[in-house]
């Protein structure tokens, strides 16, 4: 017996010799392009359950053909739901599994389609981390414990006659998950409509998105001319480093305040960086350059970086070394990484 829910209204600048780690955790969901939403919508892991269960858009026990077999002799636990990203207008739609009995039961294919229809013909795939290319998880083992992907859908038809867009994605769309590519089983086919995206309904992963690697570029605030940050986020598998530096000036002269970030749990929120001016050096294409031993830092003060969205972020800074004492500054993004922007889709 199905079961949907309705929801209820509901690189580097190193200071010294030490290089300092920003976050780690499981993974950063930040790589390919081959998903219709944000790649920085997901963070750390894909979730195993919304915040609520009147969030879940689909909560269904299927009966399903186990490996081999011609009749629907095992049940998995099936569950839809939908995580806002940073930015507004764009979701991600959560599928998980998990075998309730049975012998092992294959992850089904999956299919879908704009709209309320009885036969989807857009190929979709069930992911972990983002990727290009036939990688999902169909032909996987559903697992005893569940497991939570995230769902791409490829944007054109195998016919070639419709297609499949971010504001399709959000909208109102059909999901068939079948298992008649593995079984004589008949039906083997299930449908469902999954609800369009409502901000109001559809909480984001985490209250402030994780600062990460598509960060990485040039940033100015407002009424200050000829200055700026460059922020550089370098991303490894499960480490990132943030290194910050300031383009300003300091008694009417160019300066910089630079900063690396210190070791801290790959979590959402604000990284601290502490900040440094640098003296003892020599201009890049002077010839006699002074040793690296000879050229000194002195203390700055902190800032911490919260992200507000894809173009902002917020920087909170104790500048009292310099004179400046502590305050607020929103800065806009003025330079990306070609071919690797925080929001593909704006």
């Amino acid at each position: 017996m199905f079961r949907i829910l309705s929801r209820g209204l509901a690189a580097a600048l190193l200071l010294g010799a030490a290089q300092a780690h920003a976050q780690y955790g499981e993974m950063n969901l930040l790589t390919e392009l081959g998903t219709p939403f944000p790649p920085g919508c997901l963070s750390i892991q894909v979730p195993e359950a919304p915040d609520s269960p009147d969030l879940l858009l689909v909560d269904s026990d299927l009966d399903v053909p186990s490996i081999n077999s011609d009749v629907p002799d095992a049940r998995v636990r099936l569950r839809v739901w939908r995580v806002a990203c940073a930015d507004d207008g764009f979701s991600v739609v959560i599928v998980r599994l998990r075998q309730l009995s049975g012998d092992p039961v294959l992850v089904p294919t999956v299919w879908a389609e704009a709209g309320n229809v009885q036969r989807p013909d857009h190929s979709a795939q069930l992911l972990k981390v983002p990727a290009a290319g036939n990688v999902g998880a169909s032909s996987n083992t559903v697992t005893l414990n569940g497991t939570s992907w995230m769902l791409a859908v490829d944007p054109l038809a195998v016919d070639g006659s419709t297609n499949f867009f971010p504001a399709d994605y959000n909208g109102t769309f059909t999901l068939e998950f079948t298992w008649g590519d593995f079984s004589l089983v008949d039906p083997a086919r299930f449908l469902f409509t999954i609800d369009q995206f409502e901000p109001a309904l559809d909480p984001p992963q985490f209250d402030q998105p994780l600062l990460n690697g598509r960060y990485t570029g040039q940033w100015i605030a407002q009424g200050a001319p000829r200055q700026g940050l460059v922020l550089q986020v370098a991303e490894l598998i499960d480490t990132n480093y943030v290194f910050a530096i300031f383009f300003t000036y300091l008694n009417d002269q160019p300066i910089w305040v630079v900063g690396n970030s210190q070791a801290q749990p790959q979590v959402p929120g604000p990284v601290a960086v502490p900040m440094f001016t640098l003296q003892g050096g020599a201009f890049i294409a002077d010839p006699s350059q002074p040793p690296a031993q000879d050229i000194s830092s002195s203390d700055a003060g902190s800032i911490s970086i919260s992200v507000i969205d894809c173009n902002t972020i917020r920087v909170d800074y104790d500048f009292g070394p310099l004179g400046f004492g502590t305050g607020s500054i929103d800065m806009q993004r003025l330079i990306r990484i070609a071919g690797y922007d925080c929001n593909p889709w704006q």
